[in-house]
C-alpha cells in the first residue's frame, strides 16, 4: 500500500520506510506520532477558497448542536493499548543525525551552539552538514533553547524533530502525566519537552531509552507513548425530552427507529444507553481496535467513508477525498447529524484529516495510515487540538441521506 507521494507537506514521525501519501499524518509504521503537527506546519499560509468555510472555533463553539447537552451525557475514557506486537522492532535507544541541508559549517555551528560540543561533532560537506550529538548534550539543553533549535530542525524532513515528534495539548497535562510511562523517567520528560507555535512537543527518543538501560523497558516506554484514550459516552434516557435531545441528532429517516431503540431500553429499566451502541456494526466491531496486518493502507479518509459503507477502495489523499466527496456527499450547515463528515483543512484548503460526527460534540476516528492507530472515539476538541494549525473544518452528508 505505501506509495511514495509526489508532494507533501512537513508534518508528523520516523523510520526506515517510505512515507506515505499526502497528506501526512505520518508514516506507515509511526503515524501515531504526529497527527498533532500536521496542521501546525502545513497551515502557514491561507489560500483562497470559493465556498465559504467554517472555523473550528465556531464549529467547537456549536459542538452539541443540534440537541445534546452536556447533562445528556455520561463520559469516561478508557487506554487503547497498542500491542507489542503492533510496535515496530526498530532500536528506539539509537541516537539519530540532524540533517543540516544547505548549511555551511559556520552557519550549522551557530544553530547548534545551545548543545554543548555539537560543533565538534559536525560533518559537512558541499551538499550542507549533519551532525550527531552526544545524548548527554541533548539532555542537557535549556528549554527554551531546545525549542528554538527544534522548530528550524523539525521543518527539515528526516530529522527526528519532524519524524519522531509527539504533541500534546496543555489542557491534558505534561509529558510527565502520560499514562503508564516508567516514573523514573517523568522529570526527564519534562526537561526535554520543547514547543512549536506554542504546543507542546518531545523528539528526544534516544535520550529516554538510553536512561532506561534495557530494550524491554523502552518498548514498554514506547508502547505508553503510543496509545491513546478513547472515549465512552452513555447518553441519560431519564425523560423522554432527554430522549428527543440524542434523536435530533439523526438525519429524518433514522429518527423513528433510533427512538424506537432509546424507548425500549428505558422501558427495561435502563438509564442510559452507550453511544457506541448506536453505530454501524462495522464502525461498533472496530472501534478500540487496531488495524490487522495487510491493512496498512487504513486512514482517517477511508474511515470517515467506511462508516457509513460508502468507501469503495483506499483513500490515499486530500485530494482523492475531495473529489469522493463532491462526488456522492453535499455540504451541511453546522447543525451536524449523526453520520456526517467532518473534514478539517490546512490553510490553503486541503484535507488534513476527517472524522465521523456522533452526537454531542463526539467524533469516531482514526488518526493517520499504518497500524499504529486505533479506531476511536473522541471529542471534537481533541479533533482540533490534534490539530492546532487547522484553517477550517466543513461537513459533508451523502447525497441520499437528506
Amino acid at each position: 500500500m505505501p506509495r511514495r507521494p509526489a508532494r507533501r507537506p512537513a508534518v508528523r514521525v520516523p523510520d526506515t520506510a517510505p512515507p506515505e501519501p499526502y497528506p501526512r499524518e505520518g508514516y506507515l509504521v509511526y503515524a501515531a506520532l504526529l497527527v498533532v503537527g500536521l496542521a501546525v506546519v502545513s497551515g502557514l499560509a491561507r489560500g483562497a477558497r470559493r465556498e465559504p468555510l467554517t472555523s473550528p472555533r465556531s464549529l467547537a463553539a456549536a459542538d452539541s448542536s443540534p440537541g445534546v447537552r452536556s447533562e445528556d451525557l455520561v463520559v469516561t475514557s478508557r487506554l487503547v493499548a497498542l500491542p507489542d506486537e503492533i510496535l515496530p522492532s526498530r532500536d528506539w535507544a539509537a541516537p539519530r543525525r540532524w540533517r543540516l541541508p544547505g548549511y555551511t559549517r559556520e552557519r550549522a555551528s551557530t544553530l547548534v551552539a545551545d548543545v554543548p560540543g555539537a560543533a565538534a561533532h559536525l560533518d559537512c560537506d558541499a551538499s550542507g552538514c549533519v551532525v550527531l550529538p552526544p545524548l548527554q548534550s541533548v539532555a542537557s539543553m535549556e528549554p527554551s533553547a531546545r525549542s528554538r533549535l527544534y522548530s528550524v530542525l523539525a521543518l527539515i524532513e528526516g530529522n527526528p524533530q519532524s519524524d519522531d515528534t509527539f504533541y500534546r495539548s496543555p489542557q491534558i497535562g505534561p509529558f510527565s502525566a502520560v499514562p503508564g510511562i516508567p516514573d523514573a523517567v517523568r522529570p526527564l520528560m519534562d526537561s526535554l519537552t520543547w514547543h512549536r507555535s506554542g504546543v507542546p512537543a518531545f523528539s528526544d527518543l534516544a535520550v529516554v531509552c538510553d536512561s532506561l538501560g534495557t530494550r524491554e523497558a523502552c518498548r514498554g516506554f514506547m508502547r505508553s507513548m503510543l496509545s491513546r484514550p478513547s472515549a465512552s459516552v452513555a447518553l441519560r434516557l431519564g425523560s423522554d425530552e432527554a430522549i428527543e435531545r440524542v434523536v435530533a441528532g439523526f438525519v429524518e429517516a433514522e429518527k423513528p427507529s433510533v427512538r424506537d431503540r432509546l424507548n425500549a431500553a428505558r422501558a427495561t429499566g435502563e438509564p442510559t444507553v452507550l453511544l457506541e451502541s448506536l453505530l454501524p456494526e462495522w464502525a461498533r466491531t472496530h472501534l478500540g481496535t487496531f488495524p490487522a496486518a495487510g491493512q496498512e493502507w487504513t486512514n482517517c479518509f477511508w474511515t470517515s467513508l467506511r462508516f457509513l459503507d460508502r468507501a469503495g477502495g483506499p483513500v490515499g489523499n486530500g485530494e482523492e477525498m475531495d473529489a469522493l466527496l463532491r462526488r456522492g456527499f453535499v455540504r451541511v450547515p453546522t447543525a451536524a447529524r449523526f453520520g456526517d463528515v467532518l473534514v478539517v483543512r490546512d490553510a490553503e484548503g486541503r484535507p488534513v484529516h476527517s472524522a465521523t460526527w456522533l452526537l454531542g460534540g463526539y467524533l469516531f476516528e482514526k488518526n493517520g495510515f499504518g497500524r499504529l492507530q486505533a479506531w476511536r472515539i473522541v471529542p471534537l476538541t481533541e479533533v482540533m487540538m490534534d490539530y492546532p494549525g487547522a484553517a477550517s473544518v466543513d461537513l459533508w452528508r451523502p447525497r441520499d441521506r437528506g
